[in-house]
C-alpha cells in the first residue's frame, strides 16, 4: 500500500485551521509574487489590475450571477473583487468559493467606512465618520479601524476602501457630508491617520480617499464630475493635509476620485482618475506615495458620461493608478489595455509596476500558502461584544447637543409629559423612527407617534398639527440622509414649512437628526438639536440614553453649521440616571456571570422558592436583570418577569423607614439623640423614657425582637398601644437585638413630624419623584396580577389561600398594611434607583434628596459589638448571607419573605435579589444558603474580569 507523507498534511492544515493575519511573512524559498509575474501572459497581467463588484448574497451556482463571476474567475482570471451587500456567513462561503475556483488567489476589497456592517448584515455597524469626530477621541477611530479589520478578514476580505478624509467644510456637499470626520483639517488628519494605523494593525489594507479630496464641493460624482476650483496652495493647507498624515501614518493604498482640478491640470474637465498631473505628478512624485492607487468606481457618471469604458481604462493606467475598479464592462476594459500595449500606447514594463504590487500584497497576505477563511470561526470575531460595546461607546461620545434653551434637556423619567414624536423621512421605509420610538417608549408610556414621509398628503401633514395641538411636548426625528448616486438628505419645502408650523406652537421641542446635521439650518428656532450623524442602531441607543440622562451628553460639533452653531459647540451634562448596559461596560466577565443564572434555575429546581427577580448595577449600569421561576409551583403557573412586584417584608425597614429619618433629619426635624417620648409621649411607659431614635435605629434599645400583637389585636389602635406598653427585655444601649417594635415605632414618630401618614410621606418625598411607580403599600387590586404571591395562609385567619398583594407580616396587616417595619411592595428595578441615589451621595436624576454625610452616617456601622448602622445593617466580616467577597462597607437589609439588597460602595455595586421564598410555606430555608452563593457569584465576575 502506498503510505501517505504526514508532515506535508499536518502543514496544511496548519495553514487552514490558522491562517496568519500578519504580512511580514516570506515564502522563505522563493518569491512567490516576482515568479508569478514570470510566468502570466499579458492578457493575465492586465486581469490582475481589474477588480469589479459582486453581492455579498448566496447565489446559486446555476444562477447566471455565479456563473459570471466564476467566468470572470476562470476564464478572465481577475485581480481581485469588490463585495458588496449581503450576510455574514454567504460573504465567506462565496468568497472561499471564488478562491477555490481562482488559479491565482483573489485579493477581496470591502466599502467598509463605517464597519463591516454598513455592506454586511449581522456584522457591526459603528457610527459615522463624523460622529467619531465628535468624540474628538482618536483612539476611538484607531479601535475602529481595529475591529473592522478583524471582522474582515474574518469574512476574507483583505482591504478596506476606507476612511474617508475628505475635509467636508461644504455644508451643500451631497454625498460626503457625514462620511467625513468634520470640516476641520486637524481634526480629520488626526481621525484619519488613527484608523489608517488601527486598520492596517487588524491585517487589512486602509485605502484612502477620494483624494485630491471630496469634501468641498457640491456635486456627487456618482452623476458627475465635480471640481476644486482651488490652487495647490489652498489644496496643501486643506485637501491635502490629511492625506499627508495618512501617509505617514502607513497608509498602503490610495483612491483617488473623479474630480477635476482646473488649477493642477489644464485640460478641460479632467478627471483625477485619469489625470497624470494629479495622479502621478502630484500624488507619487509630489507626496511621494508609492503604494496601490485604485480608481474610484469607473462606472460613476464623472468618468462614464465622458470616456468609453475601454478608453476610461487605459487612460487611468497612464494616469498612475494602479487597480481599475469596477469598469462598466470588465471584458472591454482588459481588452482595451491589451490593445493599448500592443499598440504602444501604454508599455508592459508600465503595467508590470502595478501587476507587481497587487501580487506583493498578496503575498504579504500568505494568500499563496493559503487562501480561504475558517467559516466556523467567523462567530468568534463578527459582531462580537466586544465589537458591538465599542460601537456604543464611541456613540454614546458622539452624541451632540445643542442649543437646550430653557434646560429642556434632559428629560426626566418622572417627567410623564404628553410628548409627540414626529417622524420626518426621506424615504418610504416605514422603519424609519420606528426603533427609536420604542426606546422612548419604554422611558415615557405618553409619547404618541406620527410619520411623514414622501408620500404624505395633506391629510396626514394636517393630522401632525392637530396632534401637536393636545401635545405637552415636541420631539422631532430628521431621517434625513446623503445617500451616494440620489441628491437625498435635504428638507423637502413641505416638510420644512411642517416642522416650522411645529415650532411657532411655542412648545418645548427638540430636533433629533439621524442624518444630515446641516439641515437644522432650516429650523434655526428648535430649543435643542441634537445631532446623531447616523440611524445606526448603537447611535439611536446612545442618543435615547443622553437624552435621559443615563449617559453624560458630552459631543462636540465637528462641523459648522452656518448661522447656527459653530465647531466645537456642544451641551455637555452629567450622567443622573440608571441605565441598561452589557456586562463588560462595567467591567464583569460575561460567562462568569452567567454562572449566576444557574445558581439561581438549580434553586428554583430545588423549590428553595418558586421563582425570582435578580437585578446586578454597577457605576449606574443595570448589567444583570433576569427573572427566574414562575409565581407559584402550579402546573400552568404564570412566569416571573422583571416587573414581577414583591412583598418586600424587612426590607421596607430600609427603603421606607430610613430614608425617611434620614430625610428628616437633613430638615432638622428630628435629631437622632432625641429621646422617643420627645415626639411620642405614650412610648415612655414601662422605663423607656431614655430611649432615643438612634437607640430604635441600631437596635439597641432594649426592646424585645417581636410579639404576636396579632393573637390577640384587631386595631391598629391596640397593637400601637401594645407596642408602647411593651417593656425593655435588656438594658438600653447594652444589647443589640433587631426589633420590628423598634421600628413600628419610628413609623409613628415619622408620621408625627411629616404630618402625613408613613405611606404618603415616602411616596411624596421618594417614590413618585423617584419614579418608582411600582413602589407602594397597599397595592390595589388590579396589580395584584403582577405580585409574586406569599405564604399559604394555614395559620393565622386560616383562609387556605396563598396570600397576595396584601402584607404577609401579620402584624403589619394589622396595622392596616403601612408600618415601619415591614408592608413595602416593589419591584427589582424600583428599588435599583433608591439604592444607585444613596450610593449617587443622595442624588438622581439632577435632584438632591439626601445629605451625602447623612447617608455614609447611617450605612456605617457603628458599634465593634454589632454590624448594624442605622436603619441599615452592614456585612458581617465573618458569615455573611451576601457572601464573602463584598467589602465589609457593603449595606444591606432582607426581608423575611426572602428579599434582599445590597450595596457595596467600594465597588459602587448594587445587588438586588427577591424572591418569595415563602410560599407555600415559611418553612423553607434553602434561601439561606443560596444568597451568599448568589452575592458570590455576582462578585467573581466582577473581580475576575
Amino acid at each position: 500500500m502506498k503510505r501517505t507523507p504526514i508532515l506535508p498534511i499536518l502543514l496544511l492544515l496548519a495553514l487552514i485551521l490558522f491562517p496568519g493575519t500578519s504580512w511580514n511573512r516570506e515564502d522563505a524559498k522563493e518569491d512567490w509574487a516576482e515568479a508569478t509575474l514570470r510566468r502570466l501572459t499579458l492578457e493575465e497581467k492586465v486581469a490582475q489590475l481589474i477588480f469589479v463588484w459582486s453581492s455579498g448574497r448566496y447565489l446559486a451556482e446555476d444562477s447566471p450571477e455565479w456563473q459570471e463571476l466564476a467566468r470572470l474567475t476562470t476564464k478572465r482570471k481577475l485581480g481581485g473583487f469588490i463585495f458588496s451587500i449581503g450576510d455574514v456567513y454567504e460573504y465567506a462561503v462565496q468568497i472561499n468559493k471564488l478562491q477555490e475556483l481562482a488559479e491565482i488567489p483573489l485579493l477581496m476589497a470591502g466599502d467598509f467606512e463605517f464597519g463591516v456592517g454598513m455592506r454586511v448584515r449581522n456584522s457591526t455597524s459603528f457610527p459615522r465618520a463624523m460622529a467619531v469626530g465628535a468624540t474628538r477621541n482618536p483612539a476611538y477611530a484607531y479601535e475602529m479601524g481595529k475591529a473592522t479589520a478583524r471582522e474582515g478578514r474574518a469574512l476574507g476580505v483583505h482591504q478596506n476602501y476606507a476612511p474617508t478624509i475628505d475635509v467636508n467644510n461644504n455644508p451643500k456637499n451631497p454625498v460626503i457630508n457625514t462620511r467625513s470626520f468634520g470640516d476641520d483639517v486637524k481634526l480629520v488628519t488626526a481621525m484619519g491617520a488613527a484608523f489608517v494605523k488601527g486598520t492596517q494593525d487588524g491585517g487589512m489594507i486602509a485605502t484612502v480617499k477620494h483624494f485630491p479630496g471630496h469634501g468641498d464641493t457640491d456635486v456627487d460624482t456618482h452623476l458627475g464630475l465635480t471640481t476644486l476650483s482651488f490652487d495647490r496652495k489652498r489644496l496643501d493647507a486643506v485637501e491635502l493635509a490629511p492625506y499627508r498624515a495618512a501617509f505617514e501614518a502607513g497608509a498602503m493604498s490610495v483612491m483617488v476620485g473623479h474630480i477635476a482640478v482646473p488649477k493642477i491640470d489644464t485640460g478641460s474637465g479632467v478627471p483625477a482618475t485619469v489625470s497624470p498631473r494629479i495622479t502621478t505628478t502630484l500624488l507619487q512624485d509630489a507626496m511621494k506615495f508609492s503604494g496601490l492607487i485604485v480608481t474610484d468606481a469607473m462606472q460613476m457618471r464623472g468618468v462614464s458620461t465622458r470616456y468609453e469604458p475601454g478608453e476610461s481604462a487605459v487612460l487611468s493606467l497612464k494616469a498612475g493608478t494602479d487597480l481599475v475598479l469596477m469598469p462598466v464592462d470588465a471584458d472591454v476594459a482588459i481588452d482595451a489595455i491589451v490593445a493599448a500595449v500592443k499598440r504602444g500606447e501604454l508599455t508592459e514594463e508600465r503595467i508590470d509596476r502595478s501587476v507587481r504590487k497587487i501580487l506583493e500584497i498578496k503575498q504579504k497576505f500568505n494568500l499563496h500558502l493559503n487562501r480561504f477563511v475558517d467559516v466556523e470561526r467567523v462567530g468568534d470575531i463578527v459582531n462580537s461584544t466586544e465589537h458591538q460595546l465599542l460601537a456604543l461607546n464611541i456613540a454614546r461620545d458622539a452624541v451632540t447637543v445643542l442649543g437646550n434653551k430653557n434646560g429642556v434637556l434632559p428629560f426626566s423619567k418622572v417627567d410623564n409629559r404628553k410628548v409627540l414624536d414626529v417622524v420626518i423621512s426621506d424615504t418610504e421605509n416605514p422603519s424609519d423612527g420606528r426603533g427609536f420610538h420604542g426606546m422612548l417608549r419604554e422611558r415615557n408610556p405618553n409619547v404618541d407617534f406620527i410619520r411623514i414621509d414622501p408620500r404624505s398628503n395633506a391629510v396626514e401633514y394636517e393630522a401632525v398639527l392637530a396632534k401637536a395641538s393636545t401635545a405637552e411636548m415636541l420631539l422631532v426625528q430628521l431621517h434625513l440622509y446623503t445617500r451616494s448616486g440620489e441628491m437625498t438628505g435635504f428638507v423637502q419645502k413641505e416638510q420644512r414649512e411642517l416642522v416650522n408650523k411645529l415650532l411657532q406652537l411655542q412648545k418645548p421641542n427638540v430636533l433629533i437628526s439621524f442624518g444630515n446635521p446641516y439641515v437644522v439650518m432650516e429650523f434655526p428656532t428648535t430649543d435643542a438639536y441634537v445631532c446623531a450623524y447616523s440611524n445606526a442602531e448603537a447611535m439611536q441607543q446612545a442618543v435615547a440614553e443622553v437624552l435621559y440622562a443615563e449617559s453624560p451628553a458630552r459631543g462636540k460639533l465637528p462641523i459648522t453649521i452656518p448661522g447656527v452653531f459653530k465647531f466645537g459647540e456642544g451641551v455637555e451634562y452629567s450622567k443622573l440616571a440608571l441605565r441598561n448596559g452589557m456586562p463588560e461596560e462595567a467591567g464583569f466577565n460575561r460567562n462568569d456571570l452567567l454562572a449566576v443564572d444557574a445558581i439561581v434555575n438549580a434553586a428554583v429546581k430545588d423549590s428553595a422558592f418558586p421563582g425570582a427577580v435578580l437585578m446586578v448595577a454597577k457605576d449606574g449600569i443595570v448589567v444583570h436583570q433576569k427573572a427566574y421561576g414562575a409565581y407559584d409551583y402550579e402546573v400552568y403557573s404564570k412566569r416571573i418577569d422583571e416587573q414581577t412586584i414583591y412583598d418586600l417584608a424587612s426590607v421596607t425597614k430600609v427603603l421606607a423607614t430610613t430614608s425617611a429619618v434620614m430625610r428628616l433629619v437633613d430638615e432638622r426635624r428630628l435629631s437622632l439623640e432625641d429621646p422617643v417620648v420627645k415626639h411620642l409621649p405614650q412610648f415612655g411607659r414601662n422605663g423607656k423614657e431614655k430611649v432615643t431614635v438612634y437607640n430604635l435605629m441600631v437596635h439597641n434599645s432594649g426592646l424585645p425582637a417581636w410579639r404576636r400583637f396579632y393573637d390577640f389585636c384587631t386595631t391598629p389602635a391596640c397593637v400601637l398601644d401594645s407596642v408602647f406598653a411593651t417593656p425593655l427585655a435588656f438594658g438600653t444601649g447594652d444589647t443589640t437585638v433587631y426589633s420590628d417594635l423598634g421600628l413600628i415605632t419610628m413609623g409613628k414618630v415619622i408620621e408625627k413630624l411629616s404630618g402625613a401618614p408613613l405611606d404618603r410621606f415616602v411616596d411624596s418625598v421618594f417614590f413618585k419623584p423617584l419614579g418608582m411607580n411600582s413602589t407602594m403599600f397597599n397595592p390595589p387590586q388590579k396589580l395584584w396580577s403582577r405580585i409574586a404571591p406569599t405564604e399559604v395562609d394555614t395559620f393565622w385567619q386560616r383562609t387556605g389561600v396563598a396570600v397576595r398583594g396584601r402584607v404577609h407580616d401579620e402584624n403589619c396587616a394589622t396595622l392596616g398594611g403601612v408600618s415601619g417595619h415591614a408592608g413595602l411592595f416593589s419591584t427589582a428595578s424600583d428599588i435599583s434607583i433608591l439604592m444607585q441615589m444613596l450610593l449617587n451621595g443622595g442624588s438622581y436624576g439632577g435632584k438632591q434628596y439626601l445629605n451625602d454625610a447623612t447617608i455614609k452616617k447611617f450605612i456605617t456601622r457603628q458599634s465593634a459589638q454589632s454590624t448594624r448602622g442605622i436603619g441599615w445593617d452592614t456585612k458581617n466580616p465573618g458569615r455573611s448571607w451576601a457572601g464573602s467577597i463584598l467589602s465589609d462597607n457593603t449595606f444591606l437589609h432582607t426581608g423575611f419573605t426572602g428579599t434582599s439588597v445590597a450595596a457595596d460602595p467600594e465597588r459602587n455595586l448594587i445587588v438586588i435579589f427577591l424572591t418569595n421564598r415563602v410560599h407555600p410555606s415559611r418553612s423553607s430555608s434553602k434561601i439561606f444558603q443560596v444568597r451568599p452563593m448568589v452575592h458570590d457569584a455576582v462578585a467573581r465576575a466582577l473581580d475576575r474580569k
